[in-house]
């Protein structure tokens, strides 16, 4: 992580870095004393913001309804965000439900702890990412500011899949319809084409003319087979940095994040992942799977 932010900030010193999923590294757990948990501030100085997912409510499981996040577990993660805002770290949630007095509870939930919120609708069972939502018709605490750092962002849209958008302009000409403050999006349209320059500034703007930043989403701790630096001989264990297949999802690989062939595919140098998302002009980056460790902690 902090390799990541040294090299983005090289490149542009107001570079935004938010992580997702992983939310128990934001404090150490003493190996002698385990009721001594410090704050790890050096990692939470190497970012700006994390993104927590089903915070309040979490996405249907077998086909069931949505479920209430267990208390307990709510409790633990609100505990470790509010230490993170202590530290000077934006905290994002997504939520997801299935009906409007859901949604609406969850944004109440999200803004009285004071985070920035956004509750994904439930679309024929499934949290695809891939629609701009019909409720609330516009953005909670929408607002005229310009957007240039988190400091001022109200509200977001998580909208990273555009398989719904047959070209580029289409997809940002529905963004540019809208006036939310901060947008997740895929680096690649439909994840097939980089977004182009052109597009990403497309972006930036609310209807409203204000500006607002555009965060690309990246996952760093699986390997997708579908992404552009997956090679036709890749399987599991080649090259030694690819694990086991996700149960979830065939397409996707456990990576051993710590190899230096998987790092210098993320970070580093001019054809890593991250230097593309900069030099297209983004605003930031959004990175998920942080939570692959559990994955080698526990054997799989």
């Amino acid at each position: 992580m902090r390799d990541i932010s040294k090299y983005t900030r090289r490149l542009n010193q107001n570079f935004l870095i938010i992580t997702q999923g992983g939310i128990e590294v934001l404090e150490k757990i003493d190996p002698i004393d385990s009721s001594r948990r410090p704050a790890a501030t050096t990692y939470m100085q190497s970012i700006d913001g994390i993104n927590i997912q089903g915070l309040n409510f979490h996405p249907p499981l077998e086909g069931k309804k949505e479920f209430n996040t267990k208390k307990k577990i709510t409790a633990q993660m609100v505990r470790l965000a509010n230490l993170g805002k202590r530290h000077g770290l934006k905290v994002f949630v997504t939520d997801f439900a299935s009906n409007v007095k859901t949604i609406q509870k969850s944004y109440k939930l999200n803004l009285a702890n004071e985070f920035i919120p956004f509750t994904a609708g439930n679309l024929g069972n499934h949290y695809l990412f891939d629609q701009i939502p019909k409720f609330p018709i516009r953005p909670k605490n929408e607002n005229p500011k310009n957007i240039i750092g988190l400091k001022n962002v109200q509200n977001y849209l998580y909208l990273t899949n555009s398989s719904r958008f047959d070209r580029q302009q289409d997809f940002v000409i529905a963004l540019s319809n809208t006036n939310y403050d901060a947008i997740i999006v895929d680096v690649f349209h439909k994840g097939r084409r980089p977004f182009s320059k052109a597009a990403i500034q497309g972006m930036k703007f609310k209807k409203l003319g204000a500006r607002r930043l555009v965060l690309a989403y990246m996952n760093i701790g699986t390997a997708d087979n579908s992404r552009y630096y997956w090679k036709n001989n890749w399987r599991e264990g080649n090259p030694n940095f690819i694990s086991d297949p996700n149960k979830g999802n065939p397409n996707k690989y456990y990576v051993e994040y710590w190899q230096p062939g998987w790092r210098n595919i993320i970070t580093g140098n001019t054809s890593s992942y991250v230097y593309g998302i900069v030099a297209q002009g983004f605003d930031g980056v959004v990175l998920d799977g942080l939570d692959s460790y559990k994955f080698f902690d526990t054997g799989g």
